[in-house]
């Protein structure tokens, strides 16, 4: 991240600016978003997220899937604006993603996404995921703006 200060946005903020509703909206908070370039945001992980009813009853595991996801829809804020409609866009891809800690209710993901090489509508963006400090997981995604 860089030595600059970007915007932050609230929930509600963030639930205007995605396309996604309860309960796949996953991104609690974004604390510095800097458009186009780079993002830090906050998911509050609960066991009262539906997942956890299913996954796994009695060692509630956070699945690695939720994280890709919320990730996502970080790196999709990067690539948003202050647009009166919500941007769409799509995962593309999914490269070198690793898992290295399991991640359970009452931990708090900080999520650090970076804007790297764009072609056209599709812009790489490598991610990193941590809990408590300590990285939980990392990658690269990409994704691709829809076009309306």
């Amino acid at each position: 991240m860089t030595g600059r200060r970007g915007v932050a946005l609230a929930s509600a903020e963030v639930a205007r600016r995605l396309p996604h509703r309860h309960p796949f909206l996953l991104l609690d908070r974004v604390d510095d978003l800097e458009v186009g370039i780079s993002a830090v945001g906050t998911k509050n992980v609960s066991i009262a997220d539906p997942v956890f009813a299913g996954h796994f009853p009695g060692n509630p595991v956070y699945p690695g899937v939720h994280m890709v996801e919320v990730a996502a829809q970080l790196c999709g804020l990067i690539g948003s604006s202050d647009e009166p409609e919500p941007v769409l866009g799509y995962l593309a891809s999914i490269k070198r993603f690793k898992f290295v800690a399991v991640v359970v209710p009452g931990d708090q993901m900080r999520i650090s996404a970076r804007a790297g090489a764009s072609i056209g509508a599709l812009t790489e963006f490598a991610v990193e995921i941590t809990v408590a400090g300590r990285v939980v997981a990392s990658g690269v995604l990409a994704i691709a703006r829809a076009r309306r």
